[in-house]
Protein backbone atom coordinates (compact mmCIF):
# COMPACT_ATOMS: atom_id res chain seq x y z
CA UNK A 1 0.00 0.00 0.00
CA UNK A 2 1.83 3.07 -0.98
CA UNK A 3 2.03 5.64 1.99
CA UNK A 4 -0.07 8.44 2.41
CA UNK A 5 0.66 12.13 0.42
CA UNK A 6 0.98 14.32 3.14
CA UNK A 7 3.65 16.19 3.45
CA UNK A 8 5.25 18.33 6.31
CA UNK A 9 6.17 21.72 5.06
CA UNK A 10 10.09 21.26 5.77
CA UNK A 11 10.15 17.63 4.38
CA UNK A 12 12.37 17.18 1.42
CA UNK A 13 10.63 14.45 -0.86
CA UNK A 14 11.74 12.35 -3.66
CA UNK A 15 8.62 12.31 -5.72
CA UNK A 16 10.05 10.16 -7.96
CA UNK A 17 10.90 7.37 -5.30
CA UNK A 18 6.90 7.46 -4.52
CA UNK A 19 6.14 7.45 -8.25
CA UNK A 20 7.71 4.19 -8.25
CA UNK A 21 6.09 2.69 -5.51
CA UNK A 22 1.75 4.07 -6.00
CA UNK A 23 2.87 2.16 -9.75
CA UNK A 24 4.53 -0.69 -8.00
CA UNK A 25 6.91 -0.24 -10.89
CA UNK A 26 9.78 -3.13 -10.21
CA UNK A 27 11.54 -3.25 -13.89
CA UNK A 28 14.99 -1.27 -14.48
CA UNK A 29 15.10 2.13 -16.38
CA UNK A 30 13.28 1.93 -19.54
CA UNK A 31 15.43 4.42 -21.27
CA UNK A 32 18.76 5.07 -18.93
CA UNK A 33 20.16 6.17 -22.26
CA UNK A 34 18.33 9.45 -22.90
CA UNK A 35 21.42 12.10 -24.08
CA UNK A 36 19.51 14.76 -22.29
CA UNK A 37 22.42 17.60 -23.22
CA UNK A 38 21.14 16.94 -26.98
CA UNK A 39 17.72 17.18 -26.41
CA UNK A 40 17.79 20.68 -23.75
CA UNK A 41 20.56 21.64 -26.86
CA UNK A 42 17.20 21.54 -29.40
CA UNK A 43 15.03 22.55 -27.83
CA UNK A 44 17.20 25.79 -26.01
CA UNK A 45 16.32 25.38 -22.41
CA UNK A 46 17.40 22.93 -19.75
CA UNK A 47 14.31 20.41 -18.06
CA UNK A 48 13.18 19.80 -15.00
CA UNK A 49 14.92 16.85 -13.46
CA UNK A 50 11.94 14.90 -11.77
CA UNK A 51 11.03 14.66 -15.63
CA UNK A 52 14.09 13.33 -16.67
CA UNK A 53 13.98 10.44 -13.95
CA UNK A 54 10.21 9.70 -15.40
CA UNK A 55 10.98 9.40 -18.86
CA UNK A 56 14.49 6.86 -18.01
CA UNK A 57 12.57 5.10 -15.72
CA UNK A 58 9.12 4.38 -17.50
CA UNK A 59 9.82 4.92 -21.25
CA UNK A 60 7.13 5.15 -23.45
CA UNK A 61 3.53 4.37 -21.93
CA UNK A 62 0.49 5.95 -20.34
CA UNK A 63 0.47 6.19 -16.49
CA UNK A 64 -3.14 4.52 -15.41
CA UNK A 65 -4.08 4.08 -19.02
CA UNK A 66 -4.43 8.28 -19.69
CA UNK A 67 -1.59 10.02 -19.04
CA UNK A 68 0.44 10.12 -21.42
CA UNK A 69 4.41 10.46 -20.85
CA UNK A 70 5.97 12.42 -23.50
CA UNK A 71 9.56 11.14 -24.21
CA UNK A 72 10.73 14.99 -25.67
CA UNK A 73 8.27 17.73 -24.46
CA UNK A 74 6.72 19.71 -26.99
CA UNK A 75 7.14 23.56 -27.88
CA UNK A 76 4.14 23.74 -29.35
CA UNK A 77 2.64 26.42 -26.69
CA UNK A 78 5.63 27.94 -26.54
CA UNK A 79 4.27 31.48 -27.36
CA UNK A 80 2.64 31.02 -23.51
CA UNK A 81 5.53 30.43 -21.85
CA UNK A 82 4.53 26.94 -21.67
CA UNK A 83 6.21 23.51 -22.52
CA UNK A 84 4.23 20.49 -22.64
CA UNK A 85 5.34 17.13 -20.87
CA UNK A 86 2.56 15.01 -21.10
CA UNK A 87 -0.99 14.69 -22.19
CA UNK A 88 -4.57 12.24 -22.29
CA UNK A 89 -6.88 10.87 -24.53
CA UNK A 90 -9.09 13.72 -23.20
CA UNK A 91 -6.21 16.66 -25.03
CA UNK A 92 -5.70 17.78 -22.03
CA UNK A 93 -1.78 18.83 -21.70
CA UNK A 94 0.34 18.89 -18.67
CA UNK A 95 2.61 21.55 -19.11
CA UNK A 96 5.49 23.62 -17.18
CA UNK A 97 5.56 27.26 -17.18
CA UNK A 98 8.36 28.36 -17.99
CA UNK A 99 9.19 30.52 -15.58
CA UNK A 100 13.33 31.70 -14.31
CA UNK A 101 16.17 29.90 -15.10
CA UNK A 102 15.83 26.69 -12.88
CA UNK A 103 13.83 24.04 -14.28
CA UNK A 104 13.70 22.78 -11.09
CA UNK A 105 11.40 25.06 -9.72
CA UNK A 106 8.80 24.84 -12.59
CA UNK A 107 5.73 24.27 -11.46
CA UNK A 108 2.47 22.25 -13.51
CA UNK A 109 0.08 23.84 -15.70
CA UNK A 110 -3.10 21.90 -16.84
CA UNK A 111 -4.31 23.47 -20.21
CA UNK A 112 -7.62 21.97 -20.53
CA UNK A 113 -8.91 20.81 -24.43
CA UNK A 114 -11.23 24.36 -24.17
CA UNK A 115 -7.78 26.49 -23.92
CA UNK A 116 -8.11 27.12 -20.05
CA UNK A 117 -4.92 27.03 -17.59
CA UNK A 118 -5.57 24.90 -14.32
CA UNK A 119 -1.79 26.18 -12.45
CA UNK A 120 -1.34 23.50 -9.90
CA UNK A 121 2.11 24.39 -7.56
CA UNK A 122 3.95 21.53 -7.94
CA UNK A 123 6.18 19.79 -10.28
CA UNK A 124 5.63 17.01 -12.35
CA UNK A 125 6.33 13.53 -10.86
CA UNK A 126 4.35 15.51 -7.74
CA UNK A 127 1.29 15.92 -9.98
CA UNK A 128 1.94 12.48 -11.53
CA UNK A 129 1.90 10.68 -8.29
CA UNK A 130 -1.01 13.02 -6.26
CA UNK A 131 -3.15 12.20 -9.77
CA UNK A 132 -2.79 8.53 -9.21
CA UNK A 133 -3.23 8.26 -5.30
CA UNK A 134 -5.57 5.92 -4.57
CA UNK A 135 -8.45 8.45 -3.02
CA UNK A 136 -7.42 10.90 -5.99
CA UNK A 137 -10.49 9.72 -8.09
CA UNK A 138 -12.69 10.26 -5.26
CA UNK A 139 -11.48 13.63 -4.54
CA UNK A 140 -11.66 14.27 -8.37
CA UNK A 141 -15.26 13.09 -8.31
CA UNK A 142 -16.43 14.84 -5.21
CA UNK A 143 -15.41 18.25 -6.73
CA UNK A 144 -17.25 17.21 -9.86
CA UNK A 145 -20.49 16.76 -8.30
CA UNK A 146 -20.54 19.21 -5.70
CA UNK A 147 -19.14 22.24 -8.83
CA UNK A 148 -22.53 20.74 -10.55
CA UNK A 149 -24.87 20.73 -7.80
CA UNK A 150 -23.54 24.31 -7.46
CA UNK A 151 -24.11 25.25 -11.04
CA UNK A 152 -27.87 23.55 -11.11
CA UNK A 153 -28.06 24.41 -7.53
Amino acid sequence: MPEPLAVAPDEDVDWMERLRRITGWTQPAQRPDVDWAEVESRLGTALPSDYKRMVETFGEGAFDGFLNLNQEPWTALGEDGLLIWAGTEHEDLYCWRTDGDDPDRWLVVVRSFDGEDVPFGCRAAEFVCRILAPDARTRARDYAERYQAAATG
